[in-house]
């Protein structure tokens, strides 16, 4: 007989995805409200309705529970269905239907965000006005990009090393970072959706100028 407690989607793990994601949405939301500096993780604990040891058990810092975890912030379901819409492409090929899925997942992710916009743009200023927070984020997207490479492998059924899931993970980063700050900002009306793929077809427009490229004579030789 199986544990659930021990199995990845068991009880105890969900339970223990869910404390992290209730402390991580806690944080953002008080850091949007008061800045950085201006809550403590003794106030962020009684906010959440859990001790300081069983914060420090999820996090080793409080700027750590703003930004989270890479893995908090893809829901399981939305993970399944972008991994499942590779199935059936040729061995070897990128799926036809990737940009597609990429946009669905993208979007979904967006839809579920635990706090408001105005909430999220306020965050969005307090971590930019904060460099070590700022400096953290960068570490951060360093591993949600391995995350995604290995979601992106599983569907394309190619090594997470693969040039074409690395140019994939890189392109579809841009794309997001480009999208982010206009679906943010305070004067938009816009949908994400909308703005996401404007910015694909505009990335697709750029690339299918060009034809595939040849190496210089003196790389062949």
């Amino acid at each position: 007989m199986t544990n659930s407690a021990t199995e990845p989607g068991g009880l105890r793990e969900r339970k223990r995805t869910a404390t992290r994601i209730a402390i991580t949405t806690a944080a953002r939301t008080l850091t949007a409200a008061h800045g950085v500096n201006g809550f403590t993780v003794e106030e962020l604990c009684e906010e959440v309705g859990i001790s300081r040891r069983t914060f420090f058990n999820y996090f080793p810092a409080k700027e750590d529970a703003i930004l989270g975890s890479p893995v908090d912030d893809l829901p399981e379901d939305l993970v399944q269905r972008f991994v499942d819409g590779g199935k059936g492409s040729p061995p070897g090929e990128l799926s036809a239907t990737l940009l597609a899925d990429f946009v669905d997942l993208a979007v979904g992710m967006v839809d579920r965000m635990a706090i408001s916009r105005s909430e999220m743009i306020m965050l969005k200023n307090a971590i930019a006005a904060e460099p070590r927070l700022l400096q953290k984020a960068m570490h951060g997207s360093q591993a949600a990009e391995e995350v995604f490479a290995s979601m992106l492998s599983a569907r394309e059924s190619l090594p997470a090393g693969d040039p074409r899931i690395r140019a994939a993970i890189t392109v579809f980063g841009a794309l997001v970072q480009v999208t982010g700050p206009k679906f943010f900002a305070p004067e938009n009306t816009v949908s994400y959706r909308r703005l996401l793929v404007d910015a694909v077809n505009s990335a697709r427009e750029v690339f299918a100028l060009s034809s595939p490229l040849s190496y210089p004579s003196e790389d062949t030789e």
